[in-house]
């Protein structure tokens, strides 16, 4: 039997509709979070994103099977919220704030947004290629993970823990036990299921991630992608936020030591619930940001396919509809210079 015979919905009333907000700025370590989540609640995460987004579906063929569940049938629920408003909204009561140095994450979230998978990496070929809207998304993207973090460190009045990702990967167990004991109001989880729970994901095989297994990389791979400039403009730009999380290479050697740090929570208000809101207006990025959801138009408009890491041609449908499009255009056009011609 795998974990996937194990797992359940909540049953009506189990959680008095509690649900906790799983955040994050893309690609630090979400769905990460929910695969652990799953593994020792061996309850269903949901996700306030359209189902049918291929993203989505890519997950759910990991089995994540609460893609687009926000009711009171899951407790913790996957959202980028404000970066990005869902379609369902929802109450939280209490939120995990998953954090990523910004230079994994936003070189992770560049390589999402050539891919459109979770898991596959860029050519390195493609960074050339691809130079010029490199240095554009980088620059935006530092601009909106300062947002993001701003507004849930700052504007927001339910407790909240901060989770780093590099913590999931380096410091797994511990991490999970400060969750719970978040999450459940103990002082200790000595003793209790949840530390057998805990004990019990941790000890069995595989990734011990649940079913989703995160892109390859290491902890600051990704520096090499980056200028001289382009690495000091993100350090001179994030300072406070980055020295605040751990992520300061000059004064806290990141990435080369990765301590654990201690326990950040963040207490809110007495019986506060947030609304995790669909209102467009409450989106932090720009309406006329080219690197947010516009990256699909981007990306559907290359006549020549992206190259992955292991050499293969991706989004080979997206290139031949571009390819088709541009002729059609091409022959609109000679119609229309033959029919000036004539008159």
């Amino acid at each position: 039997m795998d974990d996937s015979d194990k797992m359940r919905w909540l049953q009506s009333g189990e959680r008095d509709g509690e649900r906790v907000a799983i955040v994050s700025y893309p690609r630090c370590g979400n769905s990460l979070m929910r695969g652990l989540l799953e593994k020792v609640t061996g309850v269903y995460t949901g996700c306030d994103t359209r189902p049918d987004r291929s993203l989505s579906k890519e997950l759910q063929k990991y089995g994540m099977k609460g893609e687009g569940v926000v009711d009171e049938s899951v407790w913790f629920v996957k959202t980028h919220f404000p970066e990005r408003v869902g379609y369902k909204e929802f109450p939280a009561s209490k939120a995990i704030l998953v954090v990523r140095n910004p230079w994994d994450a936003i070189d992770s979230y560049f390589n999402m947004t050539l891919t459109n998978t979770h898991n596959k990496s860029l050519h390195e070929s493609q960074y050339k290629r691809f130079a010029d809207r490199w240095d554009g998304l980088l620059r935006n993207e530092i601009d909106v993970w300062m947002k993001f973090h701003r507004y849930w460190t700052t504007k927001v009045d339910i407790p909240i823990i901060i989770v780093r990702y590099e913590d999931l990967i380096m410091h797994r167990e511990e991490t999970l036990r400060r969750v719970f004991l978040f999450l459940t109001d103990l002082t200790t989880l000595e003793g209790t299921e949840w530390e057998r729970r805990i004990h019990d994901a941790m000890s069995t095989s595989g990734e011990k991630a649940g079913p989703y297994k995160p892109r390859s990389g290491k902890i600051g791979g990704s520096f090499r992608h980056y200028s001289e400039e382009q690495f000091q403009y993100i350090l001179k730009t994030a300072n406070l936020p980055l020295r605040g999380f751990g992520y300061d290479p000059k004064t806290q050697n990141f990435p080369n030591e990765i301590l654990l740090p201690k326990r950040q929570v963040k207490p809110g208000k007495e019986c506060e619930k947030l609304l995790i809101s669909t209102d467009k207006e409450m989106e932090i990025r720009k309406k006329n940001d080219s690197y947010g959801r516009g990256s699909t138009y981007f990306r559907r408009a290359l006549t020549e396919p992206v190259i992955a890491n292991d050499g293969t041609e991706l989004n080979m449908d997206e290139v031949q509809a571009a390819k088709e499009r541009l002729l059609a255009k091409k022959e609109k056009a000679n119609d229309e210079a033959e029919s000036i011609r004539k008159i």
